[in-house]
């Protein structure tokens, strides 16, 4: 061990005569750990939240739009068979999507419909898997569904009456959770949807009024879709809309959600330029940008107490340099050259930071496994989290742990130059 190691611990924890001195250690190294464990945890948190509504959005829509500059896509069957057999893609799906108004009991509420294709809708969206009453069987015949026959049994003995069940010939519709509760509806009940573009007549568009019948219901995990969105299949919302054999858009499910540049070009290369692709990043920007700013905040605000950690690192060690005048005089005197000194000090520091950091890097681990099966019920019916989302990524453990060490590694400059500059004819004189 070299002299300027043993010196240097010696007295970080060393000598009656600075015991206050090693309590100041302890407290440097404790508040230390408690910036960085906080550091840890909060963005593990936001990661996860960020994650987990990242995988609700992406579940509604898809990952990529292919449509034209005019927002019509005719004869898209050719651009589905080039796109499926693109490497960078999952799946591809026709998709209608208009805002219209739902009425139930005289009741009006704005309403993005969806037209999906039900053969194909489940490869490039969750739609189908989030489906809890009903089914895409229902959704394409009503009057088949054991859901809405058993109901419309059920009303039919109630009211007396007897025979067979003749069927309505209304058209599925698929509703979200929180919509059928705000209109207290289930499986079976009919609203009313109305889209003010419809046919062109000689005033211009026509609005369209049509009775629907609720098939399914579906629970997306996230209140905005739960709520505002609904879905019919492809076949009827062309006719409803008069938009003959034309859709609005492809969907597009991507194998890797993160190779969205590569993908786009490599659609724009099949399908050509007058092709007009959005991303998920663009269609849902406002959203992710003000997670990532909420998560760069976090990191600032919680950074700064790893900061004023960092601080005390220099008032413990200017103390320390203080407390120990006579001893470097004596080092000085004795041949110790004004880098040795340094050293001392120096060395002195980055231990506080090191086992501090250390520390507080276990401590945030433990908290973020404790944390990632708590139960929550803050905003249950609107992010439906039912437990604290965590996702503990290594950048985040790297970013704090270093951004700690290299803090800690600056505090401890200042007071080491201190030390060194420190005159030992003048440190004896005063002694």
């Amino acid at each position: 061990m070299k002299a300027e190691t043993f010196i240097g611990l010696r007295y970080l924890w060393n000598s009656r005569r600075t015991r206050f001195l090693s309590v100041i250690t302890l407290i440097c190294v404790l508040g230390i750990a408690i910036g960085v464990a906080a550091l840890i945890t909060v963005q593990s948190i936001m990661d996860g939240l960020q994650n987990k509504m990242r995988a609700t959005v992406l579940g509604a829509k898809t990952h990529l739009l292919v449509t034209t500059e005019s927002g019509k896509l005719e004869d898209y069957a050719p651009k589905m068979a080039k796109l499926s057999a693109n490497p960078e893609i999952a799946g591809v799906t026709p998709v209608i999507s208009r805002d219209v108004i739902i009425s139930v009991s005289d009741e009006l509420n704005g309403l993005v419909i969806n037209g999906v294709d039900p053969a194909t809708v489940g490869n490039a969206m969750l739609f189908p898997q989030q489906i809890q009453k009903g089914s895409m069987n229902c959704l394409l015949n009503p009057d088949k569904c054991p859901e809405i026959i058993e109901k419309r049994k059920s009303v039919q003995e109630f009211s007396g009456k007897k025979g067979e069940i003749e069927p309505e010939n209304f058209q599925g519709i698929a509703i979200g959770v929180e919509l059928a509760k705000y209109y207290g509806i289930d499986i079976g009940d009919k609203v009313k949807i109305i889209s003010p573009t419809g046919e062109m007549g000689i005033a211009g568009p026509k609005t369209q009024i049509k009775t629907f019948q609720v098939a399914a219901i579906f629970f997306s995990s996230l209140y905005e879709y739960d709520f505002n969105y609904a879905y019919i299949t492809l076949e009827n919302a062309q006719n409803f809309f008069s938009m003959g054999k034309s859709i609005d858009h492809l969907g597009i499910k991507l194998k890797d959600m993160k190779r969205i540049d590569e993908a786009e070009k490599a659609v724009k290369a099949d399908l050509g330029d007058k092709i007009v692709v959005k991303n998920w990043r663009d269609m849902n920007k406002p959203l992710f940008s003000a997670l990532e700013m909420e998560k760069i905040v976090w990191f600032l605000i919680i950074g700064f107490i790893a900061l004023v950690a960092s601080f005390n690192i220099v008032s413990a060690l200017i103390m320390l340099v203080m407390g120990k005048r006579e001893e470097i005089a004596i080092l000085r005197a004795g041949g110790y050259s004004a880098k040795s000194v340094m050293k001392i000090f120096m060395l002195d520091g980055i231990i506080i930071g090191f086992f501090g950091t250390l520390l507080g890097g276990i401590a945030g681990t433990v908290i973020c496994l404790i944390l990632s099966d708590m139960p929550v019920k803050v905003a249950q019916d609107v992010y439906y989290i039912e437990t604290i989302p965590v996702d503990m990524s290594p950048l985040t453990f790297i970013a704090a742990i270093a951004g700690s060490l290299v803090l800690t590694v600056i505090a401890a400059v200042y007071p080491g130059r201190k030390a060194a500059k420190l005159s030992p004819a003048e440190a004896l004189r005063q002694d």
